[in-house]
């Protein structure tokens, strides 16, 4: 009997490593386009690892026709499960059955419906941004309310605390003028929270709320690694007061009325998406809208926070390792922020979350002061 069981863990282990080789050897055929030769290795493969990667590839080539005739059906067929197969490997399945075992149907199914969309708490919303909150810690006491210091005499900003993100979107996909457009809407709020002093306030927010429409390429690119394309207005700001007096001057030519917190900018940009294997990258170049110098908050903003950014991530196992630079040609400063996340022992949908950052525009309210920075918690997205 022992020997019996042995062979058969054997035999389902050089299985399991035979099927992984296949889906390899498909997973090259398809990124060099070879889809018919990769489409019998993927059916080969499908229903014995039960991989939502493979069974979307499959759904996606019946769906266009490449490697085999376009077949709708089976288009479907592969999508339902890809999506099935994706939710068993979370704990979402049993979430949403403990939901509907609970739930009583109406009389019409319309109103069925509904009471389902009201329980499963869908509104259309995703991530955008990183989703997470973290203890950090400066090498520089940051700036914030001075009212606050002045009113209290006892409570003084200090180089510990909390921030946290929140960071969602929206979209919407069109096929105008014969190709495929994902528009989207998105905000993302960033809040820094003095927890460990005394009344514990919220020393500064920003609010960025975007607009911003993408255009893939849909394989056109691969040898590049050009995925996609994105075209976008961003709104940045921290919602502060301006200093009305008329008599105030600058803290430099160019900089930030004296005695104002106000800090603000509006930019248009275009961002290129590229991926090769684990690697990944998001090159974007913004244009700074104008604004009449009397009443902008920080004309010199550009200086410090560069004229575009550069991410690059890297994708190990379960770690997603992420660096974005944000040269400034202008003022010739380079700033840098790296983030990695890796799921928690307990749950694949949540993350431990390492942040560091140096340089200059982490928050609005100090984008012109140099800072280093180093914070961990935890993340509900990546």
């Amino acid at each position: 009997m022992k020997r019996m069981t042995a062979f058969l863990l054997v035999s389902t282990l050089l299985l399991a490593e035979a099927l992984t080789d296949v889906k390899s050897r498909a997973d090259a055929y398809f990124q060099n386009l070879e889809y018919a030769k990769a489409l019998p290795l993927y059916l080969e493969a499908a229903d014995r690892l039960s991989d939502p990667d493979i069974a979307y590839k499959l759904g996606w080539m019946y769906e266009r026709g490449q490697g085999t005739a376009s077949d709708p059906r089976q288009a479907v067929h592969w999508y339902k499960l890809a999506a099935e197969w994706q939710l068993n490997k979370t704990n979402k399945k049993e979430v949403y059955e403990t939901i509907y075992r609970n739930i009583n149907p109406l009389g019409d199914d319309e109103s069925t419906n509904t009471l389902v969309q009201f329980a499963d708490g869908k509104f259309g919303l995703r991530a955008y941004e990183p989703n997470y909150l973290v203890v950090s810690s400066m090498n520089i006491i940051p700036n914030g309310d001075p009212v606050l210091e002045d009113q209290t005499q006892s409570v003084h900003y200090i180089h510990t605390e909390t921030k946290f993100q929140i960071s969602l979107r929206a979209d919407i996909v069109t096929k105008w003028f014969g190709f495929t457009q994902l528009w989207s809407g998105a905000y993302t709020q960033t809040s820094w929270w003095q927890l460990f002093i005394k009344s514990a306030p919220f020393r500064e927010t920003n609010y960025k709320p975007e607009l911003f429409v993408t255009v893939p390429f849909y394989h056109r690119f691969d040898r590049i690694g050009f995925k996609a394309v994105s075209f976008g207005y961003k709104h940045s700001s921290n919602g502060q007061p301006v200093n009305h007096d008329e008599n105030a001057s600058r803290v430099r030519p160019d900089g930030p009325i004296e005695n104002s917190r106000s800090r603000s900018w509006n930019r248009l940009y275009v961002r290129g998406y590229f991926q090769w294997d684990n690697l990944y990258a998001k090159l974007t170049a913004w244009y700074r809208m104008h604004e009449e110098f009397d009443t902008d908050d920080n004309p010199d903003i550009l200086k410090y926070c560069g004229e575009g950014s550069v991410e690059i991530g890297y994708i190990h196992r379960k770690l997603l390792a992420r660096l974005t630079l944000y040269p400034s040609f202008s003022g010739n400063r380079l700033s840098g922020q790296l983030d990695m996340s890796y799921p928690v022992p307990v749950s694949d949908n949540v993350f431990f979350y390492v942040q560091g950052f140096s340089g200059y525009g982490q928050s609005l309210i100090d984008y012109d002061r140099h800072m280093n920075q180093i914070g961990f918690g935890v993340s509900i997205s990546r």
